[in-house]
């Protein structure tokens, strides 16, 4: 049926070589006694983390005969179901001398593509010769969402862009504390705008000239646009989604109010009802593309009634649609911040972030990030772009004292994240850590 297909896809995977890696940071199990499954946006590197994999194997002399690596986005691979794998398999054994005394590696690619791919795996993991690897851009592999058979089988691993150290590494530059000189820094807090502009997806890191880089990352969007959003969700009203995604990319590190972008999309002339945006928010938030964030309240109506503060995968995606965005170094500070914390969230299930504001008063106080672990309020986290104290807006600094009273049976820390200003001051009897974005960056989730 489909076994020439799988012969040419296996055979070029027997004849690819693996590429030059940067080591990232995301720690993958090499012998799992669960299904492992990968998600993360699109190009954040997630095929990349499994040929590391793959190479730190073979360096270990396991026989390449039994790892098998295939990408079900293959343009030979479309429309296939549960059925068809068995075929791949039998076209693996034939090609392959399979050493029967080891287990087989199966990494499969986006096999959410796959119709009933979730029974077709756990029989073969529950036939316990496999090890099996899934990987996806989409949180349906995953948690909550992944297919009731395969729950309590998986364990989930995610992948995001460069963090800020990785981003580094790729860029060959190493600091220690003790070489913080001037020079050293001012190529450091270079480096970190570049981060902060231009983004850090890893084939994006590793390119020079801004304009292929600005080129690059439109080509990304295209293609989350088409591929991961209007085929896979088959979505009829292209313009809707379109003026959707741009005004959320456009509003990074503010906030959203469905109500408010169906006001601005009927101004377009373009007709939508509102849950079918609230529906796309859903959608780009399945991809990893959008991160919403909730208010902090004991009350779950109140949480789904705020507006969320919006947050996008990379803020390269922000500058490449809207130059402009350049400019706004701190609210360009904040998705970075948001990113690093929504990632931790996955990873770590009593890891949660909120923002928190006053009730009732419309310019109330507001805190960027509020940290819960468990029920716990553990942090919270003001973001500014300031490199002296003097620099930073009072009411920031007095939002945090005051959600610091509120929360303080929890005795929260309170922390301003600054471009590069260090200090720590108690302020109406609470102590107030300031510490410069880079070096939080380099700090968290070490």
């Amino acid at each position: 049926m489909r076994e020439k297909d799988f012969e040419f896809v296996i055979a070029e995977w027997k004849s690819f070589e693996l590429p030059s890696l940067i080591k990232r940071e995301v720690e993958i199990p090499s012998e799992p006694s669960s299904i492992v499954c990968i998600g993360g946006g699109r190009q954040v590197g997630k095929t990349y983390r499994v040929y590391q994999l793959i190479q730190e194997l073979l360096e270990k002399g396991f026989p390449r005969d039994n790892i098998l690596y295939v990408n079900f986005e293959h343009e030979r691979l479309r429309n296939l179901d549960a059925l068809h794998l068995e075929e791949m398999l039998k076209v693996f054994y034939k090609l392959s001398d399979v050493n029967e005394s080891k287990p087989i590696y199966l990494f499969l690619d986006e096999i959410q593509t796959v119709r009933d791919w979730d029974k077709w795996v756990r029989r073969v993991f529950d036939s316990r010769r496999f090890r099996i690897y899934i990987t996806g851009s989409s949180s349906k592999i995953l948690g909550k969402e992944i297919p009731r058979s395969l729950r309590g089988r998986n364990i989930d691993f995610f992948v995001f862009p460069f963090n800020f150290r990785e981003f580094l590494r790729a860029k060959e530059f190493k600091i220690s504390e003790s070489e913080l000189l001037l020079e050293k820094r001012g190529k450091l807090l270079k480096l970190l705008e570049e981060f902060l502009v231009s983004g850090s997806y890893p084939k994006v890191s590793l390119v020079k000239d801004q304009k292929e880089k600005a080129k690059l990352l439109l080509s990304y969007y295209q293609t989350i646009f088409y591929r991961d959003l209007i085929e896979k969700y088959e979505i009829k009203n292209i313009s809707a989604l379109d003026a959707f995604l741009k005004y959320c990319v456009n509003s990074f590190s503010k906030y959203l109010s469905v109500s408010k972008v169906h006001s601005y999309i009927k101004t377009l002339g373009i007709k939508c009802g509102k849950q079918t945006l609230v529906k796309f928010l859903d959608f780009s938030t399945e991809i990893f593309f959008l991160f919403p964030i909730e208010i902090l309240s004991p009350s779950v109506k109140a949480r789904k009634q705020y507006p969320k503060k919006l947050y996008v995968i990379d803020n390269g995606i922000v500058t490449s649609l809207f130059p402009e965005a350049k400019g706004s170094t701190g609210r360009l500070m904040e998705n970075a911040v948001a990113r690093e914390l929504v990632k931790k969230s996955f990873e770590t299930p009593t890891f949660q972030v909120f923002y928190w504001k006053e009730y009732g008063r419309q310019e109330g106080k507001e805190v960027d990030f509020v940290v819960k672990e468990g029920f716990r309020v553990k942090q919270l986290i003001q973001v500014t772009y300031a490199s002296g104290f003097d620099e930073i807006d009072k009411r920031e600094i007095n939002a945090l004292i005051k959600a610091g009273e509120i929360f303080a049976k929890d005795k929260p820390s309170l922390l301003c994240i600054t471009w590069d200003y260090e200090d720590e001051k108690e302020i109406k009897g609470r102590k107030v850590r300031f510490l410069p974005l880079w070096k939080w960056l380099l700090e968290f989730a070490v």
